[in-house]
């Protein structure tokens, strides 16, 4: 069984992150599963911990390490994603301004959202079973913030046209103006 699981981690993973997966290590699956790539296969490893090598999958968030995908320049690993693999969409960039605020205590209260992001993070760790079903749990949040960003956006550039509207038709108008995400799922290793 172990020999079987060592080989899946050398031969097919593609990305690698510490366990206990917190704000940016719940948000880079995310964004990596739905811009970056489709089918994109998760693992996390104890930390602290020795650092993986580039065999067992793209290395993404650990401290104190030169990856390039990681905080560096005051920019949380999120940012440092989008950068790498110029992602443009425009939701996705409000968002990292959650994320960021979210990841930096420093920075927790330059966007409004980033208590309730963290909030959210640091309780959902605790109550499921393991790193999976925090992505799966996760991606909705984060979908939920994708569109959320929009209504921020949709609202403001319509704001006296919705003011008209009932109440079910300011709805009906608002979601036929939203952008929904791209579908991913996450993929769990074989037992």
């Amino acid at each position: 069984m172990v020999n079987n699981f060592y080989y899946y981690l050398v031969s097919v993973m593609k990305w690698i992150t510490r366990w206990h997966v917190h704000v940016d290590r719940l948000a880079c699956p995310w964004l990596i599963s739905k811009f970056v790539d489709k089918t994109a296969e998760f693992i996390f490893v104890p930390w602290p911990g020795p650092l993986p090598t580039p065999d067992m999958g793209i290395p993404f968030d650990f401290p104190r390490s030169d990856f390039e995908l990681g905080h560096h320049d005051g920019k949380c690993t999120f940012e440092a994603i989008i950068k790498k693999y110029n992602i443009a969409d425009p939701w996705v960039l409000e968002i990292a301004k959650i994320v960021h605020a979210a990841d930096v205590a420093s920075d927790r209260d330059t966007a409004p959202e980033a208590r309730g992001v963290e909030a959210i993070a640091a309780g959902a760790m605790h109550i499921v079973k393991d790193d999976y079903e925090t992505l799966e749990k996760g991606f909705f949040v984060y979908d939920s913030l994708y569109v959320y960003v929009q209504l921020k956006k949709i609202r403001e550039e319509y704001n006296d046209e919705l003011s008209k509207l009932d109440r079910g038709k300011r709805f009906d108008f608002i979601k036929a103006r939203v952008k929904k995400p791209p579908e991913a799922e996450v993929k769990r290793p074989p037992k």
